[in-house]
């Protein structure tokens, strides 16, 4: 399957995303250093049964600011913030959520802000809220240094 990129206005951005499919929404976010072309394998099986949509998220890939100044301060908040505007440009109203690392942290605040545009989240590779302190242990750090 060729998958075309595909782009999108919001207020703040011009989105580039990869969609495939049709059945219920399910949107892939990306980790770091990554772009929605991490998905490529996945998307296919995916699209059998699901509208596959997944974008670069802001400062990654081909998804830029419209006023073409550089990505500062990009948060989870922020993040979440555009995919709910992406969401409204492509008229969807509730999502399924598959996301890991800096994806995964956009989609957790996504959840929490919108929880009535969740319909469902997996995320992984990355730390939640209430870990705990065995997160900023020496032992741990070492394998989690990049986030």
């Amino acid at each position: 399957m060729t998958l075309p990129d595909e782009r999108i206005e919001t207020a703040d951005l011009s989105v580039n995303y990869l969609r495939a499919g049709a059945g219920p929404p399910l949107v892939l976010l990306h980790g770091w250093p990554e772009f929605c072309r991490v998905w490529k394998k996945n998307i296919p099986a995916l699209a059998e049964r699901f509208d596959v949509i997944a974008p670069d998220l802001r400062g990654f890939g081909d998804t830029r600011r419209r006023d073409g100044r550089p990505v500062e301060n990009t948060t989870p908040d922020v993040l979440a913030a555009d995919l709910a505007a992406l969401l409204d440009a492509l008229r969807i109203e509730r999502v399924a959520i598959v996301s890991h690392d800096v994806g995964a942290f956009a989609a957790q605040t996504f959840a929490r802000t919108w929880p009535h545009r969740c319909a469902a989240l997996f995320f992984f590779d990355c730390p939640y809220p209430g870990i705990g302190s065995r997160w900023g242990e020496a032992g741990h750090l070492r394998e989690t240094w990049y986030q």
